[in-house]
């Protein structure tokens, strides 16, 4: 074998070690990248069970905010509490008077109905 033979040789085998070494490093770095986005996708999986439970506390917190909205709107509650908790009882007709009148010239009224609707002056 001559010299040229030899440095012909020698230079396969340094691209064959070059383009190994190059396929290694790329197999090594696109299995450090997949193992990498794996572990994203999980954390991302487990963020998103707690907020999907996070979302589910909150709608049934709002539906039971929205029962108890209901509740305190009802008129029948509101007078239960007015009689039961406060004491209040239907004020005397001579202390309901017409908005919008003047205050001498008002009369008292008969009930407490008249009071939503003011006579016009």
């Amino acid at each position: 074998m001559n010299d040229r033979e030899r440095l012909v040789i020698k230079r396969r085998i340094a691209r064959f070690l070059a383009m190994w070494t190059l396929a290694v490093v790329a197999a090594s770095c696109s299995f450090v990248l997949y193992l990498s986005m794996r572990n994203r996708a999980m954390e991302l999986g487990y963020k998103l069970g707690k907020a999907r439970g996070r979302q589910t506390q909150l709608l049934e917190t709002k539906r039971v905010l929205q029962v108890e909205a209901i509740s305190y709107k009802n008129p029948q509650r509101i007078e239960n509490i007015a009689k039961g908790v406060l004491q209040m009882d239907e004020p005397p007709p001579e202390r309901i008077f017409n908005y919008g009148a003047a205050v001498g010239a008002t009369l008292p009224c008969a009930s407490a109905s008249s009071v939503a609707s003011p006579e016009a002056p």
